[in-house]
């Protein structure tokens, strides 16, 4: 009798001794990835759907116009293409690696992938994927230096030494270039900071101006030895119902010469009340030479207005412009630009190097090429956003674009001006018609909202059907992450570092 009852005992300990250990493991394995201990993980997305296809994680692509999952890949056929990563915890490095098979034309030359910085502007910090431009001229320009994070091509043989050709650059005297570096050097990923010099420098003159502009903008200003002096007039529209900071930084390169921030106070930003609001930026004399000017503000805000000590004055690859009181004129030395609108009001007639082109569908970009040198450009009716891979100004005199051209999807290899390509890029890995590209990001600073960050996939210029044959066919994507281990996370809050 008391043996049955024995072998009973011991069978319920070991069946509740075996169930204790798959919840101890089922816990465990719950809080190894809620808090990632070594912090370091990889989520993973594959087409076909598999056990490790990350779909928890790893999700949320959209628009759904612009793509499909089928069981074979995500085909994108419209550009711009986003997804979501959730992780318990914040990171700060992701390594992004995509498969994917190419069916794009030679009109799109261009893959990136980027990670959302500042979601009040809508900035993303874009990394190249693919680059078939600079693709094709590694076999046919000589390759100067080409590292992990550096790759300089030379048309001509003018260099044998990547540090010869840095010391010439820096010194504005490169073999083969009478005009200097900014008219013989191309950049693509790679930062060079402008060295415009007016030749014949004279004081620079007060320019007012007072044509609004809607949204985040950024311009380029040639400031002088004398005082300086920006202000800003914004105007609030309380449309979006939701509070509506505004910064303006000018910048020299990297660093920061000055810097305000206004934040809305208003208690009520659903009650549609508009609201006027100033910032003024000023400063002594300091070095001579290009500063940037950013305005951080949502599409809620209205740059009513614009006064600058300086005449130099030129907005950076976007304008738009609204509520203008009659037909807009700006200038432009791009050889590219894309008109769009979302107004319906808006549609029309522009006048574009003399010549009339006609906007006639809303949420659809438009690409028109132009003659070389500044270009007149005449719009009947505002809230039309524009773009270029150059500059825009709201005067003639204010032109000035002192930056390097990009090798962008518009970059010919048969410009002449063009001896040298500077880019931190990687070509791609081929395999079977498989390719592979990987790009790294800093996710120190990057947004993250309820344990989320947001990614985009981008083929500029792309913008097809559902039926189109110039697809981007991607097989998986794949996200490592790095960040604090579970100890230094404990010993930074023991020290407070």
């Amino acid at each position: 009798m008391f043996k049955p009852l024995l072998t009973k005992w011991q069978f319920v300990f070991k069946l509740r001794l075996f169930l204790s250990l798959i919840i101890l493991i089922l816990v465990l394995s719950f809080l190894y990835l809620k808090i990632v201990p070594g912090g370091h993980i990889v989520y993973e997305r594959k087409w076909p759907a598999g056990l490790r296809s990350g779909k928890g994680f790893i999700y949320d692509f959209k628009p759904g116009e612009r793509l499909e999952s089928t069981n074979q890949s995500l085909k994108i056929w419209a550009d711009p293409v986003y997804f979501s990563l959730f992780t318990p915890r914040a990171f700060d490095e992701a390594i992004l690696t995509i498969k994917y098979r190419s069916e794009l034309g030679t009109e799109y030359p261009i893959i990136e992938a980027g990670v959302l910085k500042d979601k009040l502007t809508e900035n993303y910090e874009l990394r190249p994927l693919q680059n078939n431009i600079i693709d094709r001229l590694l076999f046919s320009w000589s390759r100067l230096e080409d590292t992990e994070t550096r790759l300089v091509l030379q048309s001509e043989k003018d260099y044998d030494s990547p540090a010869r050709f840095f010391a010439d650059l820096q010194a504005g005297q490169l073999r083969n270039c009478p005009s200097g570096p900014v008219s013989c050097v191309a950049l693509y990923n790679y930062d060079l900071a402008p060295s415009y010099k007016p030749s014949d420098y004279t004081p620079l003159k007060p320019l007012v101006i007072d044509q609004p502009l809607r949204g985040a903008h950024q311009f380029y200003l040639y400031l002088g030895h004398e005082p300086w002096r920006l202000s800003f007039d914004f105007t609030d529209l309380n449309q979006d119902k939701a509070h509506d900071p505004i910064t303006v930084s000018v910048m020299s390169g990297s660093r920061v010469v000055a810097s305000q921030t206004l934040i809305d106070k208003n208690p009520d930003p659903a009650g549609g009340k508009i609201e006027e609001k100033n910032i003024v930026l000023r400063g002594a004399g300091q070095t001579a030479g290009v500063y940037k000017v950013d305005i951080r503000v949502s599409a809620d805000i209205v740059i009513s207005k614009i006064t600058s000590s300086s005449d130099k004055l030129s907005f950076i690859g976007r304008v738009w412009p609204v509520s203008s009181h009659g037909p807009v004129t700006l200038f432009s030395s791009a050889d590219h630009i894309q008109l769009q609108t979302i107004n319906p009001a808006s549609l029309g007639d522009i006048e574009l190097s003399g010549r009339v082109i006609f906007l006639d569908k809303t949420d659809q970009q438009f690409v028109f090429s132009t003659a070389s040198g500044p270009q007149e450009i005449r719009l009947k009716k505002d809230d039309i956003v524009l773009e270029n891979n150059g500059v825009f100004a709201l005067a003639r005199a204010s032109l000035f674009n002192p930056d390097f051209k990009k090798v962008d999807r518009y970059f010919s290899a048969l410009d002449e001006n063009i001896k040298y390509i500077i880019a931190a890029y990687r070509l791609p890995l081929l395999d079977d018609g498989l390719k592979t590209a990987t790009a790294k990001f800093s996710l120190r600073d990057a947004y993250r909202e309820n344990g989320k960050y947001t990614f985009l996939i981008s083929v500029p210029g792309l913008n097809g059907q559902a039926s189109t044959t110039e697809t981007l066919a991607i097989e998986e994507i794949s996200l490592d992450l790095r960040g604090k281990t579970w100890w230094q996370k404990i010993k930074s809050v023991l020290t407070g570092a």
